[in-house]
């Protein structure tokens, strides 16, 4: 057969990670033909909060459509491999072993039976996974929710169901296939436990409301105390709030894919600009737009690896909005912000165009965003100290650049 030539969408370049950059197959070192019935048992039930299941069982069946009917082609299971899901180890040996084999001009369906939903990386690479390959279609269903508390997760679980991933919640006849398929049964039946029904329909009720709604990433309140450009905020019932590093970001590829969203601040000892570039990284981007909204403009250290991260990326054009300025007055972090701009990110204070879209973005679409009081002389005020610091550093020709910054697609 002749190797799998469908490609992206137009105009919106790579989109699957495996496309772009083969990587060998690494062979599953311990490899799962069938699963023990205790295995099964401990890691697919169905609970609301499961712990101590740190792993994740992906079973998967491969069927080519032959005229609306489904023809078997392989099926077999996956398991977490070090740092690597199951999703990822999967998408890694479809493109290795799979992808070559199989007819463009055929449609095959592809269906996930796994132990907890997707996380946020491996969602975005499954997303643009089915992106890039328009002949195959997904359907996964997930004995539990990953994260569903956290806008975060749900905003991914979003990404890959606009991305063409059919999601469902795991019910008695998926567990009782899984039993008959993938586990060493031993001839005996599928045995449910105690409240799988009722576990079902909190999951399925659960992930429903995260496809239909949108997912606000940022609360209001949280939006208006850490945004707020003043140099005091208004105290919150007669409590004074400390204002932390948020970063939005917005990554919006050339074409038609969907944009992806999220939004990060200081965890486990890492700057939120240092999460940021470890997840751009791990998307291994090319030719997309990225902008970013923080409430601190960054830190020498993150402005370094900012700077880096754009080096390493030259294609990129990548946008930051602050709304306000962290210790400018002190040199190193002036040395910060230049060498940001001279790595080539355009940096500039948020004014009301920029909060108003970081509110529409990341906080509430419906709702009308309702501006501070001073924002607009606030705003200019940041503006002028920024223009000093460019000048006073020598770098008076990036200043008409960062006056020309728009939102949205250039034209």
């Amino acid at each position: 057969m002749q190797p799998q030539l469908v490609g992206p969408r137009t105009g919106t370049g790579p989109a699957c990670l495996g496309c772009r950059q083969r990587t060998p197959y690494s062979p599953i070192r311990n490899l799962i033909k069938l699963l023990y019935p205790r295995t099964f048992y401990f890691h697919f039930k169905n609970l609301h909060y499961a712990n101590y299941r740190n792993d994740t069982f992906l079973c998967y069946e491969i069927n080519e459509v032959d005229c609306g009917e489904l023809v078997p082609l392989c099926q077999g299971i996956f398991r977490k491999e070090d740092d690597r899901h199951a999703e990822l180890c999967f998408l890694s040996w479809f493109h290795t072993r799979v992808l070559e084999v199989l007819s463009p001009s055929k449609e095959y369906k592809i269906t996930w039976y796994v132990s907890w939903s997707p996380c946020c990386k491996c969602a975005e690479h499954v997303a643009r996974f089915l992106t890039t390959h328009r002949n195959l279609s997904l359907v996964i269903f997930s004995s539990r929710l990953y994260y569903f508390n956290d806008p975060y997760y749900q905003c991914r679980l979003q990404r890959l169901f606009e991305a063409g991933g059919q999601l469902f919640a795991m019910d008695y006849p998926e567990f009782k296939m899984v039993w008959n398929k993938f586990v060493d049964n031993g001839g005996r039946s599928f045995r449910p436990w105690k409240k799988l029904t009722m576990n079902f329909r909190f999951q399925a009720s659960t992930l429903k409301l995260i496809l239909s709604d949108p997912v606000n990433l940022l609360e209001e309140e949280v939006f208006y105390v850490q945004f707020n450009n003043g140099h005091r905020v208004e105290p919150i019932q007669h409590h004074y709030c400390r204002r932390i590093t948020y970063l939005c970001y917005k990554l919006e590829p050339y074409g038609d894919q969907n944009h992806l969203k999220g939004c990060l601040q200081n965890k486990k000892g890492k700057h939120a600009e240092i999460l940021f570039i470890d997840e751009m990284r791990s998307l291994e981007l090319s030719q997309e737009r990225i902008t970013c909204y923080l409430t601190w403009s960054p830190c020498p250290d993150c402005a370094q690896k900012l700077a880096a991260f754009k080096t390493d990326h030259p294609d990129l054009d990548l946008r930051v909005y602050v709304s306000r300025l962290y210790f400018h007055w002190w040199r190193k972090y002036q040395e910060g912000l230049c060498s940001l701009w001279r790595s080539g990110i355009r940096v500039a204070v948020m004014d009301l165009p920029q909060f108003t879209d970081c509110w529409r973005n990341f906080v509430s679409p419906q709702k009308p965003f309702r501006p501070w009081k001073k924002l607009e002389k606030n705003s200019r005020c940041l503006q002028r100290r920024l223009r000093r610091i460019q000048e006073s550093w020598g770098l008076q020709d990036l200043i008409n650049d960062f006056g020309n910054l728009q939102l949205g697609p250039s034209s």
